[in-house]
């Protein structure tokens, strides 16, 4: 269960207060300001490492939100795979922080990065009763292919990375390697950088799974900030970036939204400080492109604008 009586600092900041929680349905860590709320609230989701997002939660507390960072699989008792994550467990989430002082649910955004991203937009446009403003760090267009943590798993059958109601989420399987993409596959499986960047796009070919698993973005119910890489070379986050701009402009979105894609950045564009952070083991292996440099100068310089969003709503 939550210790709800710990009150901790967030990496020694007297400014931050940080409660941890670890209940059978939830793990993650609020950070809030160490002053009188409510505060207006964020749920942090992060991506396929499986970790609790905390740095993020952390970053937003020092700027005023009540910010709980969630991990959704990777860490018992939760799953131990990215795969039909049920999204009822971030409502679940967002019970819980309802129930907090220091958070104000009327004034509730979601901030992802990477899959993370992803989630977060299919989190707000299923429930726009809830969620009020979407900050989405190199995301996804659509909902794709669960992401074992043993890759090879991956040449089974495919099934979705999520789940709502108890059915799968409509999503899109990875394509058919190619001779070079298993020279590539086998080469990281020894240790070797690779990008997949070519293997999303190419996935991205099959018109009937795209078109399934779209994220309704329209359904959103405040403004959407979206944030990309020209040189991303995880997947092509500024092709689902304009993608994702795109249909809401078709659908007359009333809110505000905007792309922000910065064309030197890669995969690690986030909060201030996350391109500069060590990457678990493994995940040095992918190749993000740009560089911690280009990926940290547009994390600083879109800075502003995610605060202003996020302190808008």
């Amino acid at each position: 269960m939550e210790n709800s009586s710990w009150r901790g600092r967030a990496a020694g900041d007297r400014d931050v207060v940080s409660v941890p929680v670890s209940r059978p349905g939830l793990i993650g860590v609020l950070h809030h300001p160490n002053s009188a709320g409510p505060h207006p609230a964020v749920l942090v989701v992060g991506g396929s490492e499986g970790s609790v997002p905390e740095y993020a939660a952390a970053q937003l507390a020092r700027e005023g939100f009540a910010a709980l960072a969630v991990a959704y699989f990777g860490i018992a008792p939760l799953p131990g795979d990215l795969v039909e994550i049920p999204l009822e467990y971030f409502t679940a989430a967002l019970d819980w922080l309802g129930q907090r002082p220091e958070a104000d649910l009327d004034r509730l955004a979601v901030l992802g990065r990477s899959r993370g991203g992803e989630l977060a937009l299919l989190l707000a446009a299923a429930h726009p009763e809830l969620i009020r403003a979407v900050v989405a760090y190199v995301p996804s267009s659509v909902a794709w292919q669960a992401v074992p943590s043993d890759p090879r798993a991956m040449m089974a059958t495919p099934r979705s990375s999520w789940s709502r109601g108890g059915a799968p989420v409509p999503f899109v399987p990875m394509a058919r390697p190619t001779a070079a993409d298993a020279a590539e596959f086998m080469g990281f499986l020894t240790g070797k950088p690779v990008s997949f960047r070519s293997s999303f796009e190419r996935a991205m070919g099959q018109e009937a799974a795209v078109a399934a698993a779209t994220i309704e973005v329209e359904r959103i119910n405040g403004p959407v900030l979206v944030l990309s890489g020209g040189q991303d070379q995880l997947w092509p986050s500024e092709q689902f970036g304009a993608r994702i701009i795109q249909r809401l402009a078709e659908h007359d979105h009333r809110f505000p939204h905007r792309h922000l894609c910065y064309p030197d950045a890669g995969h690690l564009l986030g909060v201030p400080g996350t391109a500069l952070r060590p990457r678990r083991e493994g995940f040095d292996r992918l190749l993000m492109g740009g560089s911690p440099e280009t990926d940290e100068a547009a994390s600083r310089d879109s800075w502003s604008q995610v605060l202003e969003l996020l302190t808008g709503i």
